[in-house]
């Protein structure tokens, strides 16, 4: 009888070793993965600090020209608001949309303006300097390295055995940046 209890004592043992050891391995592994997709989000994240500057930068050539209550104005600080914020990466994707479009539309009225046409400097900004900013700044790679290797991430994590195990443990999918036209 005795030889019975330790036996089913050591069995039990053995078998919370490994749930534990296989828990523990599954945690460990899913976390360096995670790790490495939150990486390629850094550089997503740069390229949508540079887009919030080049709105900044626009804004700050638009204040000279146009009325602080302009509706235009408003639009592109909300869209540079957004990116400066911790919000979702869903919230600034779309947020950079609309920047990209509320810049150029600053920038269309702010070319029509006699005020810009009187001032070189000003009209330089508007015309050729701000514009090519905007474009340069606008490095869709990024955002589609991102996705990718969230997207990658996300399926691994759900569809293996030791991913279901890290999601008990804590262990989360990656957001995705929702993509839109012209994005």
């Amino acid at each position: 009888m005795h030889k019975r209890s330790s036996a089913l004592i050591a069995l039990v043992l053995m078998l919370c070793l490994i749930a534990v050891s296989l828990a523990w391995g599954a945690y460990k592994g899913w976390t360096q993965e995670r790790k490495q997709v939150d990486s390629t989000m850094g550089a997503l994240l740069l390229v949508l600090d540079a887009r919030s500057e080049v709105g900044a930068n626009i804004l700050t050539v638009a204040r000279r020209h146009l009325q602080a209550g302009d509706p235009l104005l408003q639009a592109l600080r909300r869209d540079i608001q957004v990116l400066s914020e911790n919000g979702s990466l869903s919230q600034k994707a779309q947020a950079n949309g609309r920047l990209d479009e509320d810049a150029r539309a600053v920038l269309a009225a702010l070319s029509a303006l006699p005020s810009v046409q009187d001032d070189v400097r000003d009209l330089q900004y508007v015309t050729q300097m701000l514009p090519q900013a905007l474009e340069q700044s606008e490095r869709l790679a990024e955002q589609a390295a991102y996705n990718q290797a969230a997207i990658d991430f996300n399926q691994r994590l759900t569809g293996s055995f030791s991913g279901r195990i890290a999601q008990l443990l804590g262990i989360t999918q990656a957001e995705l940046i929702i993509q839109q036209e012209g994005i």
